[in-house]
């Protein structure tokens, strides 16, 4: 056994040179593909639920108890919040308002024919094939669809349970256009919930100002004047052009120097695969030439 150690010491050390050579060749490689790399700066905005009209409007214990409405934190509005920012809805808004398919795809549109062309790349062809063998159609032309995509793979919401706060994130080479991107997105959300509460609102509404004329009492006549009042403020605040659930925490900030590529990650791993793939190879050699098998 210990000879066998010896030899394999013996047969590598004799080798070195291609080892290193191989070794050297990764390194170069790691270094085309960083120079061929798009840098990616970081793009993050920090939200949070807007609650001051609620602790205004719900100071009343009768109108919190007679509205069902009680606080709520983050970690729940993280998933409304990214519900609604991935929705068709907010996707089809946003892109009616900002023409945003012109923006992204405004190089695949082809004037003669005044359509956009397919966009064909390596995950395209491999959907392609997918739904090819399904025996459905499939053509990727820039649409709501596709933009819907691009929204979902650009931007990641996460929630952090200590500071209780939501963290749009994105990491891009045209961090000015995400940077509007964002922001655009977050009013087109904000007039999501808007158009849910006002639905919502104008029911309540509807219902209290039918039980105000109905009802004698002057202590129940009181109580659901203040409801209703509540529910016209609500009204009031909904229609403003402001935000009306979302709170910007901290505005949008991009990174001033490119995150990606990681330089020394990607160098160390290049290195790491031509250093063990040379002694692997010569390994594997020594094991079919040198061993002697039983």
């Amino acid at each position: 056994m210990h000879n066998n150690f010896q030899n394999y010491y013996d047969w590598l050390k004799a080798r070195y040179k291609s080892i290193f050579i191989f070794t050297v060749l990764s390194f170069v490689f790691g270094c085309i593909y960083i120079a061929l790399s798009t840098p990616e700066y970081s793009v993050t905005v920090a939200i949070n639920q807007k609650s001051d009209q609620q602790e205004a409007l719900n100071s009343s214990s009768i109108v919190s108890l007679a509205l069902g409405q009680s606080s709520q934190n983050a970690s729940k509005f993280y998933y409304e919040f990214s519900e609604a920012l991935f929705s068709m809805e907010v996707t089809e808004n946003y892109e009616k308002k900002n023409d945003a398919i012109n923006q992204f795809f405004g190089s695949f549109y082809n004037k003669t024919t005044n359509e956009y062309d397919p966009i064909w790349n390596f995950s395209t062809r491999l959907n392609s094939l997918k739904f090819f063998l399904l025996g459905v159609p499939y053509k990727p032309v820039p649409n709501k669809f596709l933009l819907n995509s691009l929204i979902r793979g650009s931007i990641s919401v996460q929630y952090d349970e200590y500071a209780d706060l939501l963290y749009l994130t994105a990491y891009t080479g045209s961090p000015d256009q995400i940077k509007k991107m964002i922001r655009e997105l977050i009013e087109e959300t904000d007039n999501f919930f808007k158009k849910s509460e006002r639905n919502q609102i104008n029911e309540r509404i509807e219902f209290l100002t039918s039980e105000l004329k109905s009802i004698d009492s002057i202590a129940q006549r009181d109580a659901i004047s203040e409801i209703l009042q509540n529910q016209l403020l609500k009204k009031s605040l909904i229609n403003t052009k402001e935000l009306y659930k979302i709170l910007i925490v901290r505005d949008i900030e991009v990174s001033e120097y490119p995150v990606t590529p990681n330089i020394m990650f990607i160098l160390f791993l290049f290195l790491s695969m031509g250093l063990f793939l040379s002694v692997g190879y010569h390994s594997y050699q020594f094991v079919i030439q040198k061993i002697e098998w039983d």
